[in-house]
């Protein structure tokens, strides 16, 4: 199981530098070869969020479109687990390991 978290998400909808390599990635890897946690799809509309509202870097009439996307690329690219799930268990890796707890949550996943 591969552990992906938000940015390969969010380079695709917004379209950024490595929008081109997030794409291949998803295409050649099945969804039930991946993970994240439910916490990328908040993720990836920030980052949509702050490409239309801080950067303007991305017409507002656009954003409609790209918000529609975010829910139907990331459910068939991969499978979703819950933070709550992995939250102790990431809390005690984030103090063992010296990390944060947002990283842990990711690795605990990849670990469970």
């Amino acid at each position: 199981m591969q552990v992906l978290d938000s940015s390969i998400f969010a380079s695709i909808v917004v379209k950024d530098e490595y929008y081109d390599e997030a794409v291949s990635f998803i295409k050649k890897h099945l969804r039930r070869e991946n993970a994240t946690l439910e916490l990328a799809f908040i993720e990836t509309a920030n980052v949509l969020w702050k490409h239309v509202s801080v950067f303007k870097r991305m017409p507002e009439d656009s954003f409609e479109t790209l918000k529609s996307s975010i829910k139907p690329l990331m459910n068939n690219a991969a499978q979703f687990y819950s933070s709550l799930d992995v939250l102790e268990d990431a809390l005690d890796n984030s103090v063992k390991y010296g990390f944060s707890v947002y990283a842990s949550l990711y690795a605990t996943l990849a670990l469970s």
